[in-house]
């Protein structure tokens, strides 16, 4: 799994009040059923848009600190997930681990490291 802002680093730093895409890339390595993948909001950013929804996702929750993306039936490959986001406030920030897991065997998980965002 990997997380990262559209035309950014590893350590992004994003414009206040410029709308940024958040993409999270998930590798399926075998087929799987019913799929939670949790995708964590760095403080200092909002919601731009709730639009969307992408290959292979059932539904999407918004929460003000995370978005939750459903998924049914994932086959083995790579699948790509974007979030639109609204930086406000300016600070540097910890962007936590996305974490996708199976939705009835909370046991197999998968996640990636913390990341810097800075918000000028």
């Amino acid at each position: 799994m990997k997380t990262y802002f559209k035309g950014t680093e590893e350590n992004a730093v994003l414009e206040a009040g410029k709308p940024v895409e958040l993409v999270v890339e998930l590798t399926a390595k075998a087929d799987a059923d019913f799929v939670m993948l949790e995708v964590p909001v760095p403080a200092g950013c909002s919601y731009a848009d709730k639009g969307r929804l992408g290959k292979g996702e059932v539904h999407r929750e918004y929460f003000r600190h995370k978005t939750v993306i459903f998924s049914d039936s994932l086959k083995r490959g790579t699948y790509t997930y974007s979030i639109m986001l609204q930086p406000r406030f300016r600070g540097k920030y910890s962007l936590n681990p996305a974490k996708a897991s199976l939705m009835y065997f909370p046991t197999f998980f998968g996640r990636e490291k913390q990341k810097q965002v800075e918000i000028r």
